[in-house]
């Protein structure tokens, strides 16, 4: 298998300025770069740029995968962490930690948990993959501590660590209810949803929230009137100007976010991982006692109308392909089995001996339905 990395940038806050632009053009002659978004594909050779220095000049996500094991994300929190002790239990040195910026309170989230390659599936249509991933960052800006603890399950069951020998952080509430983008973090790191569903065992309800809209409403009402008079004439005077992150940085540094409700079981992630186990094993029940109700059904419908199944086959014969032909034989062998040991057991071999008759060129439907063992050779 060839070697095949993808790495993007996004800006979601503000576009990136007209000379920070530049230097993102320098860091790769090949990717296809614009104020919002930087992407580029390699087949051979690597990503030589500054990935840290480009998130400090305007972009504020950075996702970096391999097909041999790299699934490396980078958040830009121009105001930092909303709660940093909170956020503190579920960092690991090397694998997920936050880096302070040398002046003011902004800095870069981190997120590189070690999988030998092979251990993940692989991910298709990366681009669409990194658009699920980007509301993270403004749902840890708002406090929520899910994305940190799905990021340190992904960390303490990678291939550097002990799941004997780990122990689990603070499980924040909600975790049974993830969000859209918490869903796809998952999927990035192979979290299973029974793992999830075992680690959120009595963990705290989802706090309420209120409507962001209001929040910026009653912050902005606060403001003195000269400020939001600069902030509107910049704003109007260039569309691109970096004053909406400003805002934004603004606004996060003065907003007072409650901390986020969490619980501290005392358990390992070996043991998260065994109760998944069980989890699974249940769900796996469930799921082949109802696949067997609906088959059940399936076959009670073709029992009291066999004439359906009978005309959905004439159909498919028409269509002249090897799908269609697959899909003959299989219903004919469900309507064998619907009709057995009634006055109309023979049906199905019947129909597909008038089949065989009606088409003796079509060799490819002969022979499946030979694999369903209607027809001798």
């Amino acid at each position: 298998m060839s070697e095949y990395q993808y790495v993007a940038f996004r800006a979601i806050d503000a576009q990136v300025s007209k000379e920070n632009l530049e230097y993102m053009r320098r860091q790769s002659s090949r990717a296809e770069i614009t104020s919002w978004s930087f992407e580029n594909e390699y087949d051979f050779g690597d990503f030589h740029g500054n990935a840290l220095e480009m998130l400090r000049r305007g972009y504020d996500f950075h996702f970096h995968y391999s097909n041999f094991g790299d699934r490396k994300l980078m958040i830009r929190l121009p105001n930092g962490l909303p709660d940093a002790k909170a956020a503190q239990p579920y960092f690991e040195e090397d694998s997920l930690f936050f880096l302070k910026d040398k002046q003011g309170r902004g800095g870069i989230l981190c997120l590189e948990p070690c999988f030998e390659p092979g251990y993940l599936d692989d991910l298709w249509e990366l681009g669409g993959f990194l658009d699920r991933l980007l509301p993270l960052r403004g749902e840890i800006l708002d406090g929520d501590l899910r994305p940190l603890y799905l990021a340190h399950l992904a960390v303490a069951s990678d291939s550097n660590h002990d799941p004997d020998e780990e122990k689990d952080a603070p499980v924040p509430a909600g975790l049974d209810k993830l969000t859209k983008a918490q869903c796809a973090l998952a999927e990035l790191y192979g979290l299973s949803k029974a793992l999830i569903a075992a680690a959120a065992r009595n963990c705290p309800p989802l706090p309420e929230r209120t409507d962001s809209e209001k929040h910026y409403a009653e912050w902005l009402q606060r403001q003195p009137e000269a400020t939001k008079i600069a902030w509107l004439r910049q704003l109007m005077a260039d569309p691109r100007a970096a004053v909406r992150s400003e805002i934004l940085a603004e606004f996060q540094n003065c907003r007072n976010t409650p901390s986020w409700p969490t619980i501290r079981p005392d358990r390992t992630i070996a043991e998260i991982t065994a109760a998944a186990k069980g989890i699974q094993l249940e769900n796996d029940r469930k799921d082949a006692e109802a696949a067997a109700r609906r088959r059940a059904k399936k076959l009670a419908d073709m029992a009291a109308d066999p004439t359906r199944t009978l005309g959905e086959t004439e159909k498919l014969a028409k269509e002249r392909n090897l799908d269609a032909y697959h899909r003959i034989a299989l219903l004919l062998a469900d309507l064998r089995e619907a009709l057995s040991g009634g006055d109309q057991s023979g049906l199905a071999e019947q129909q597909a001996r008038t089949l065989k008759e009606k088409n003796p060129t079509l060799h490819h439907l002969t022979a499946e339905l030979r694999g369903q063992g209607f027809l001798k050779k």
